[in-house]
């Protein structure tokens, strides 16, 4: 009976980021679905915690149950959000190892990847990995959860258990390449940059946009701003929004261009500066196709990623994203000079 008390226990650094969970699943378009993977887990653990019961403890668990509570109790350590509610599904999982065997938690293991299904930001982390549109990601997300199942019928049905050596090794080995894959995004704090789009930057002539309703009801708490610029044979469109609180309502440019259809080709962080840089993507639409730079500020940094924004964000800050986009015929270079022109006018301008 102490067992289960403390495996109880267990899950109370989970509930601690319920109201983000909340939050992300109410007010976010990519993670509105999301809370569908945490009510799948629970007849998952029941199917499979049926008719077993809890072995002897193994102290092996330790190793992945104290750095589990340290990253999900401070998470001033490393300011994501997302890695809390995965370590707090790390601290339940490593609990159950620890008190109940590996055997015992090795069968919840299908449970325990559906809560990590519901993680916000996955649907675009793996749209962003596999180079797809979001609702590919979901479609993908939705499979994996119904072979978690067939996971839990197999383990009833054979009684294989994976070698807990093997298993971690692997975990540790996918954690460590995705950290490793997004450091650089997640972390980089670049000076500050929120440009005036005056009506004459450098050779470059501009004119004020009125943003259509359907911007505005999108971006109900953000002040939005369009300029067109435009230099002899180059044409360049600006979207300029000062965030809100509501960090849900800025989405990644990339999956707002692919839910209108375009086809993204490239993504990557261009350093434009030691310490200023942006996301370039290079997208397609039919027989249309723009060069497009992306960059995230406050009054004290800037960041390229929408995970750096993501992570920075303070609902009492005062933050900006800027996108900035050109036509070309398949000549990237020609735009990227163009785009980089633009942004040196801006900053000349800043001076």
């Amino acid at each position: 009976m102490i067992k289960y008390l403390f495996i109880l226990v267990s899950f109370f650094p989970l509930f601690f980021h319920f109201p983000y969970l909340f939050q992300a699943w109410s007010g976010s378009r990519l993670d509105h679905w999301d809370w569908i993977f945490y009510l799948a887990s629970i007849p998952a653990a029941v199917w499979a915690a049926r008719k077993e019961s809890l072995g002897k403890c193994d102290f092996y668990a330790l190793i992945l149950l104290i750095p589990a509570l340290v990253l999900t109790l401070l998470p001033s350590l490393h300011h994501i959000n997302a890695l809390s509610v995965i370590s707090g599904i790390g601290v339940i999982f490593s609990a159950v190892w620890l008190l109940g065997s590996w055997q015992f938690s090795y069968r919840i293991l299908p449970a325990v990847f559906l809560l990590l299904l519901g993680t916000p930001s996955s649907s675009y982390q793996l749209s962003l990995l596999l180079m797809c549109p979001v609702f590919v990601a979901w479609g993908i997300k939705f499979l994996f959860a119904i072979l978690c199942f067939g996971w839990v019928w197999y383990t009833k049905r054979t009684g294989y258990v994976m070698k807990r050596g093997t298993l971690c090794f692997s975990a540790a080995a996918i954690l460590t390449g995705l950290l490793l894959l997004h450091t650089g995004e997640l972390y980089f704090e670049g000076t500050s940059f929120i440009p005036d789009f005056p009506s004459h930057s450098g050779d470059y002539w501009g004119r004020n946009i009125q943003a259509d309703e359907n911007t505005k009801r999108f971006f109900a708490t953000s002040k939005v701003k369009q300029y067109r610029y435009t230099k002899n044979d180059k044409d360049i469109s600006v979207l300029a929004i000062q965030c809100g609180k509501n960090i849900h309502e800025i989405h990644p440019a990339s999956h707002c261009l692919r839910t209108s259809l375009w086809t993204v080709h490239s993504e990557t962080i261009l350093h434009l500066q030691e310490r200023f840089a942006v996301t370039e993507i290079d997208a397609q639409k039919g027989s249309s196709r723009i060069l497009v730079w992306v960059w995230y500020s406050s009054e004290t940094l800037s960041t390229p990623g929408f995970l750096g924004f993501r992570r920075h964000f303070d609902p009492d800050g005062n933050y900006h994203t800027f996108q900035i986009s050109i036509p070309h015929n398949g000549d990237i270079e020609d735009g990227r000079a163009a785009l980089k022109e633009f942004v040196q006018s801006l900053r000349s301008s800043k001076k």
